[in-house]
């Protein structure tokens, strides 16, 4: 809730390029029954060891691609 109530600035691939780069979130092409795209969370070994700040990135990111 916390996350979707925040006044974010757009980001940019480039900027986060190091953490889109652990692909530990992506999006598959698919979308949900309502039109929504999906995300896709891959086994990743180190997932409890991300950092707040860089999931919210990346999922700020992958939800703002068209």
């Amino acid at each position: 809730d916390e996350i979707m109530h925040q006044d974010i600035s757009p980001l940019y691939a480039a900027d986060i390029h190091d953490q889109l780069k652990k692909q530990f979130a992506y999006l598959s092409g698919g979308r949900g029954g309502d039109g929504c795209p999906v995300i896709t969370f891959p086994d990743y070994p180190a997932f409890s060891e991300i950092p707040e700040k860089e999931f919210q990135n990346v999922l700020t990111y992958l939800t703002s691609i068209p």
